[in-house]
């Protein structure tokens, strides 16, 4: 009678006990070389194997040596990740740097209550991840930044200790601002793309509304409105705007003029912003002007094109992933928020008055 072969723990399993991704077992326990792994991670990983009698399986020791890892995109808001254009164009940035390292790049959406970012990427086995669209209070940024998963944030946190890509919110915002300003509008409106946990809204609504009363203009909270990063969302939300803002003026409560110009915090809440004004009978830039944020594919192609703020959504991506790979190879990066520049872009969805 034949010996009774041991069960043996899995890879996955060792990964999940030493808190290391599966894909980083795999290079240790097949001696794979050049990977910048740690001595103490490796010994860390060499225990578990022994420990638990790991046995290994020579048919996959062949192909560990040539393996392409891992990385996550992380999206913590899973309605729109594949239809918002400015998402797809991160993709696109990421995709060509992962891919030049023999690197797989996966996109995980994510409910916006859920924060399991760490346990994900590990029964994933991925190699490290970039989280888009998370904000200050979510617990699962603590437990990444108590882990020894390489990870990037897209966006900008308070928290200087972590690894952060992206653009000057606040700054493109004030420029919005003072273009509207130049353009003689006072009665302005705000369809923000998400609620203000989110670090980008809530800097491009401080940004915008305080230049704004730099120059004694007002935006008031009946007029700052909150959509769900959808454009059905942000019509929705300005549907509602109009139909208040007409409801008063009817009634006689009216104090002051109709908003003259809406800003949109994303393009895409920008678009349904502009399809509520249209079906209410106004006309843009005649009536209300409108101005988005992202210059996305559609912004050009809208009636009329959109003005909108330029961001290097690509570079961003491109950026976030060769910071990633380089923290994975070892590489000491510089904390705390990296910067890339934004410029507005003028085109005819406002008029001056």
């Amino acid at each position: 009678m034949g010996k009774i072969r041991q069960k043996s723990i899995s890879q996955n399993e060792i990964a999940r006990i030493a808190g290391v991704s599966r894909t980083t077992v795999s290079f240790v326990l097949n001696n794979v070389r050049g990977k910048n792994i740690s001595e103490e991670t490796r010994q860390k990983v060499l225990l578990v194997a022994k420990e638990f009698g790991y046995i290994p399986d020579p048919s996959a020791v062949a192909t560990a040596i040539n393996r392409i890892g891992s990385i996550c995109l992380m999206v913590c808001h899973s309605e729109s990740a594949f239809s918002d254009a400015y998402i797809m164009r991160l993709i696109d940035g990421m995709g060509r740097a992962v891919h030049k390292a023999r690197y797989d790049l996966r996109v995980l959406q994510f409910r916006v209550s859920r924060h399991d970012y760490l346990e994900t990427a590990r029964s994933g086995g991925y190699d490290g991840a970039i989280l888009l669209n998370t904000h200050a209070e979510d617990p699962g940024i603590a437990e990444l930044e108590a882990s020894n998963l390489p990870f990037v944030i897209i966006g900008a946190l308070p928290d200087e200790r972590l690894v952060q890509v992206d653009i000057d919110n606040r700054e493109a915002s004030i420029g919005i601002a003072r273009y509207l300003l130049s353009l003689n509008h006072r009665e302005i409106a705000v369809i923000a793309h998400a609620s203000k946990t989110f670090f980008a809204v809530e800097a491009r609504l401080s940004g915008f509304c305080e230049e704004l009363k730099n120059h004694d203009v007002v935006v008031p909270e009946s007029r700052i409105r909150f959509a769900n990063f959808t454009e059905e969302s942000g019509y929705e939300a300005t549907k509602e705007l109009l139909a208040t803002e007409g409801e008063a003026f009817t009634s006689g409560q009216r104090r002051v003029p109709f908003p003259t110009a809406i800003f949109g915090t994303n393009d895409v809440v920008a678009y349904g912003a502009m399809r509520a004004i249209e079906e209410a009978g106004l006309s843009i830039p005649e009536d209300i002007s409108v101005i988005g944020f992202d210059d996305d594919y559609m912004s050009l192609y809208t009636n009329p094109p959109l003005t909108t703020v330029t961001l290097p959504a690509e570079g961003i991506g491109r950026t976030a992933a060769e910071t990633l790979l380089r923290i994975m190879r070892g590489v000491n990066v510089k904390r705390g928020l990296h910067l890339l520049p934004t410029n507005l872009t003028i085109r005819q969805s406002c008029r001056k008055l």
